[in-house]
């Protein structure tokens, strides 16, 4: 699962967007926005399924009270969150999840972040699919992430956090604290302060000098392409040669190191996991034993 996050609104909607229409894998897009979301009105608007049009009644905001009327909190939820999927594009393989529809939706989600983060995480570990976020802006509440204004427990789960920031002297100024307190709140939690990397928007800058200055990796760089940046703003039909623009070639040459990153970091996370479990530290413990006295 990788997640995009930015410390201001600046084009992480438009990356997002662009990696999951470039994967060469099915993909489900989670617009988990605290702010609000803004692809039913874009991207999505002219957007079927089948006959039907993207509606208020689609989205994130009815997840709570899809969660609510579980018979039990050990039933699964895939069903419900798969009836508030819609097709990205005439694909059948790359679905969005769209966001909030009012951003006073978002206290509600508490509930509901464990079984949405079980639905992802099983997505992206057993079908296989590509499951990119789209977190939003970050905000800080005490200099962690606050509990309500964003997707806090995705982020703490995904494989890989980018933090999307524009090759501008302003935006690198706004992302350095917003570096420090994502890698103080990803060590805190499951996924470690490793999870976090750099995407970089624009060109004006090399990977090593923003690296440098914000003391995390790069790990992506997409150009700022107007024109297709234009239409994954507005939606509608795809004007001639986007698919072939300077960001979605970017996009598509990208998607193949991130997933490995991820994958890797995944196996990683697993690894440290098992070997929290009692029983594997004795298995590792007797292994250990086995290899000196022989």
């Amino acid at each position: 699962m990788i997640a995009l996050v930015s410390a201001k609104s600046d084009g992480v909607t438009t990356s997002a967007c662009a990696m999951a229409l470039s994967s060469s894998r099915p993909v489900l897009f989670a617009e988990l926005d605290m702010a609000g979301g803004s692809l039913r009105h874009r991207l999505l608007r002219d957007v079927r399924r089948g006959q039907e049009a993207l509606s208020g009644n689609i989205g994130l905001h009815k997840l709570p009270q899809a969660d609510w009327q579980r018979s039990s909190p050990e039933q699964d939820m895939t069903p419900q969150v798969s009836q508030h999927l819609w097709p990205m594009d005439d694909s059948d393989y790359r679905v969005a999840l769209p966001g909030l529809t009012d951003p006073r939706q978002a206290a509600s989600m508490a509930s509901v972040w464990p079984t949405l983060v079980n639905v992802l995480q099983m997505t992206d570990q057993q079908l296989k699919w590509d499951v990119i976020v789209d977190g939003g802006r970050m905000v800080l509440d005490g200099g962690r992430l606050h509990p309500v204004l964003t997707p806090a427990p995705v982020l703490h789960q995904a494989d890989v956090v980018l933090l999307a920031v524009r090759t501008t002297e302003e935006a690198q100024a706004l992302a350095y604290p917003m570096v420090r307190a994502l890698q103080a709140e990803l060590e805190a939690h499951a996924s470690g302060s490793r999870a976090l990397g750099l995407l970089l928007l624009g060109d004006e800058y090399q990977p090593a000098e923003v690296s440098r200055l914000l003391e995390a990796p790069v790990l992506a760089q997409l150009p700022w392409d107007e024109p297709a940046a234009a239409y994954l703003g507005r939606g509608g039909p795809m004007p001639r040669g986007v698919s072939r623009s300077r960001l979605m070639r970017a996009a598509r040459d990208v998607m193949g190191p991130l997933r490995q990153h991820a994958d890797r970091r995944q196996l990683h996370r697993q690894m440290r996991t098992q070997a929290a479990s009692p029983a594997v530290a004795r298995i590792m413990q007797q292994l250990q034993q086995g290899v000196r006295h022989g």
